[in-house]
């Protein structure tokens, strides 16, 4: 009973926010004049657009609009007939703290008008109520809008699981929802009528061998022999049954023929990891000796990698010492697990991928810890230091030579904090002939953190030699630095 009341409630929620017709008797001439501007340019776009980051005549259309516009207009303008002005309007009223955008958002959750989008270099299509949604989620589009809190989403997401609604979010509140008893019946009924995906996805996480059927026989459309199981891979990660293990084994080896890879094989992967048995590491070991062609190789190592990375059990560390020894595969995450595992053995072979940093191919996942504040190079680099300082000290001299621009900084960082004079002279040679700003500006702030006046005096003669320090932007921050420290 209580099921029902609950979904009934939610119906009358979403019926009592239905949008609303627009009246255009309700907004000024002069905010109609800043609204035609935004029509006729029709495409939502942020302040800094395409790799030149320039700003766009739209985002002057917006913020003139912000500064025309009462609230009251901004609200009823979220109604416009044109897709981009509505959600121009949404984004204006998101930085005013008194108004009940909540209520706004439900009122479009059938706002499924497609408008073109520009944010920075990423351009593509959006769904209007999506955006929506967006604007008021923490870490989305702007920082400075009002966000919803988590009471506010989670009934968010009930709506978009509980109402019928085309926006793409509603992927994302299908897969947020409680797994409980009382939306086991929504989600099955969403796969089953609509065929849609999320759900199978959702479904599987209840473990019900009941629907282990359905799992089996989803298929999307899809043209190749082993595609179109994108979703039900996922599904499996989330129900590693026996049962599906023989169809996993059947796909690998479709995947085996070197002539193409597919981002399906991501999921794939996942799913044999999920099973975190032998039989599952057995699996994940052919593709090391089955497949030959160098580049497609890589790819299904890659998403080894990855899937080991997620589902990580104790069957898999002859795989990931493999990886690591053999492939220069690493992660912050597997560094530390092996580390825990023989510590010996991580350091030997922390020596040996820190000779070749640039060959390192470290692999940073979604699932890693973001609060991390040490890169793994580092991490890397502080060990060999603890254990064995003069290895470590050669590292960074080696390196200070032969770095690339991703890599350069960390040493020159470990200079400074150091200071050991053998430092010096390889970053006093950098100085001399380094054309890259971002290394030869690293470069000096090592050798002007030793505050040592021979030192000064090597910096600039090192300007007179290289000219690539006195042009350009590098160079304008180079005097600046040497400005800044009285080095004259």
């Amino acid at each position: 009973m209580k099921i029902l009341q609950t979904i009934i409630i939610l119906f009358i929620t979403i019926s009592s926010f239905a949008q609303s017709n627009y009246d255009d008797s309700k907004i000024s001439n002069k905010t109609k004049k800043e609204v035609k501007k935004i029509e006729k340019v029709n495409e939502l776009m942020s302040s800094a657009v395409y790799s030149s980051g320039m700003r766009p005549k739209q985002w002057g259309n917006f913020e003139t609009l912000k500064e025309t516009a009462t609230e009251s207009e901004l609200i009823e303008l979220t109604n416009h007939p044109n897709g981009v002005v509505r959600s121009y309007s949404f984004w204006a009223l998101s930085y005013n703290k008194n108004v009940d955008l909540f209520k706004i958002v439900k009122n479009h959750l059938n706002d499924d008008e497609l408008i073109s989008t520009q944010f920075g270099c990423i351009g593509g299509q959006e769904k209007v109520g999506d955006f929506y949604i967006q604007v008021l989620t923490p870490q989305y589009v702007d920082l400075d809008s009002k966000k919803l809190n988590k009471q506010q989403f989670r009934e968010l997401d009930s709506l978009l699981v509980y109402t019928n609604n085309n926006l793409n979010a509603k992927y994302g509140a299908i897969q947020r929802i409680e797994s409980s008893e009382s939306n086991y019946g929504k989600i099955k009924e969403l796969y089953l009528e609509k065929n849609d995906q999320s759900a199978l996805v959702k479904l599987a996480k209840y473990n019900k061998v009941e629907d282990i059927e359905l799992i089996l026989n989803n298929r999307e459309q899809d043209n190749s022999e082993e595609g179109g199981f994108f979703h039900t891979y996922k599904a499996i990660s989330n129900f590693p049954n026996s049962k599906f293990f023989p169809f996993l084994k059947s796909q690998l080896q479709k995947t085996l023929d070197n002539t193409h890879y597919s981002n399906e094989w991501t999921q794939l992967y996942r799913a044999i990891a999920s099973y975190k048995n032998e039989d599952a590491k057995n699996q994940l070991l052919i593709p090391f000796t089955q497949v030959e062609h160098k580049n497609i190789r890589k790819y299904h190592l890659n998403m080894i990698f990855s899937a080991l990375n997620e589902f990580q059990s104790n069957s898999y560390d002859e795989l990931l010492w493999k990886l690591w020894q053999e492939e220069n595969k690493i992660s912050p995450k597997v560094f530390e697990y092996l580390s825990s595992l023989n510590s010996n053995k991580a350091f030997e072979l922390t020596k040996k991928s820190m000779q070749n940093p640039n060959e390192l191919d470290i692999a940073n996942f979604s699932f890693d810890n973001f609060e991390e504040t040490k890169s793994l190079n580092e991490q890397m680099l502080d060990l060999i230091i603890n254990k064995d300082r003069d290895f470590g000290l050669q590292l960074i001299r080696e390196n200070i030579k032969k770095s690339n621009v991703h890599n350069f900084p960390l040493y020159a960082t470990k200079a400074s904090e150091i200071k050991d004079k053998s430092f010096v002279k390889p970053l006093i040679e950098i100085l001399e002939t380094e054309w890259n700003a971002h290394i030869y500006l690293s470069a000096t702030k090592a050798l002007i953190s030793y505050d040592n006046q021979d030192i000064n005096k090597q910096i600039l003669n090192a300007r007179r030699k290289n000219e690539n320090l006195r042009k350009d932007w590098g160079g304008k921050a180079f005097d600046k630095l040497l400005a800044e420290n009285g080095i004259e």
